[in-house]
C-alpha cells in the first residue's frame, strides 16, 4: 500500500511538472505573446491570436508590441475601427518601427483611412522628429546639386543634401582645381542657433555659429593661427536672389571687426536633372 502511495504521488508530480512543461500552468506575459506570434503567422486560429496579445497586453509585455499585433490582425479580419484604434494606441505611446508599417500587407484595407494617415504621420514624426521641427528646415534652400561660380567663372560644384533624417545638411564641394572640403550642417536646440562644422583636404577646419533669418542663413566664427596666435573673425552669409539661386559671400577681419575683407563670393546655380 505504501508503495501504491508513493507511486501515485510520483505519477501526480511529474503529471504536474509535465503540464508546466507544456505551458498549460504558465501565465506569464511573453508566454502568451509568443503563442500569439506562433498562430498570427502559421495559419492559426486568430481569435484565439487576439487573445494571448491580450493577455500578454493585461500582464505587461510590450503594450506596443502587442497593439502592433492586434492592429494588423483586426486590419486582416476586416475589423477597421478595432485595427485604428490599436494603431492609435501606437502613435501615442512613441511607437518608432516604421519599416514595419509601411507597406504592411495587412494594412491594405485601411491604408487611406484618415485615422491610418494620421497615425502614421504621428509615428514618422516620432521617428524622425528633425523632419517634423520647422527650424531644421531653415536653411533648405542650400539643399541641391549647385555650380558655383566667383566673378563670372566657374569655381566647382557643391552637393547639398539632408542625411540623418534631415537631422543634418551634408555639404560635399569639389573645387575646379581639385580641392575638396566638407561641412556638417545642423540646428542645436539647446541653444537655439545653427551648427557649421567646415573641414577640408588642405586641413581648415572652422566651427561657424549662425542664426537663420530673413529668409537667409547667417553664421560667425573665431579662428586662430596656430603659429603666431592672431585671431581672425568670420562672416559667412547665404541668402537667396529672386531666381532661386543662392549667394555665399565671406568676409574676414583681423582687426576685431574693425574693417572687413570679402576672401569668397560666390553664386550658386542649380544644375540640371
Amino acid at each position: 500500500m505504501r508503495a501504491s502511495v508513493s507511486t501515485l504521488l510520483v505519477l501526480l508530480l511529474l503529471a504536474v511538472v509535465a503540464s508546466a512543461d507544456d505551458g498549460v500552468a504558465a501565465d506569464d506575459g511573453a508566454s502568451h505573446y509568443q503563442q500569439g506570434i506562433q498562430l498570427m503567422d502559421n495559419g492559426g486560429d486568430l481569435d484565439k491570436a487576439i487573445h494571448e496579445f491580450e493577455r500578454a497586453g493585461e500582464l505587461g509585455f510590450q503594450p506596443l508590441g502587442v497593439a502592433y499585433r492586434l492592429s494588423r490582425i483586426y486590419a486582416r479580419t476586416g475589423h477597421k475601427d478595432q485595427a485604428l484604434d490599436q494603431l492609435e494606441i501606437m502613435a501615442n505611446g512613441g511607437f518608432g518601427m516604421l519599416e514595419l508599417l509601411e507597406d504592411q500587407p495587412d494594412y491594405a484595407s485601411i491604408k487611406d483611412d484618415p485615422r491610418f494617415v494620421a497615425a502614421l504621420d504621428s509615428i514618422r514624426a516620432a521617428r524622425f522628429p528633425c523632419k517634423a521641427d520647422e527650424h531644421r528646415h531653415a536653411f533648405d534652400f542650400w539643399v541641391g546639386k549647385w555650380n558655383v561660380t566667383q566673378n563670372g567663372q566657374f569655381a566647382g560644384t557643391n552637393d547639398i543634401e539632408p542625411i540623418l533624417g534631415h537631422c543634418v545638411l551634408l555639404e560635399q564641394w569639389k573645387g575646379a582645381t581639385g580641392q575638396q572640403g566638407k561641412s556638417f550642417n545642423y540646428y542645436d536646440p539647446g541653444t537655439k542657433h545653427w551648427r557649421q562644422v567646415w573641414i577640408s583636404d588642405t586641413g581648415t577646419v572652422i566651427e561657424f555659429t549662425g542664426q537663420a533669418r530673413d529668409g537667409g542663413m547667417f553664421f560667425t566664427a573665431q579662428t586662430v593661427d596656430p603659429d603666431d596666435g592672431s585671431v581672425t573673425d568670420h562672416k559667412f552669409d547665404f541668402t537667396q536672389y529672386d531666381n532661386g539661386d543662392v549667394r555665399q559671400h565671406w568676409q574676414t577681419s583681423t582687426d576685431g571687426g574693425k574693417t572687413w575683407t570679402t576672401v569668397w563670393d560666390g553664386r550658386y546655380a542649380r544644375q540640371a536633372d
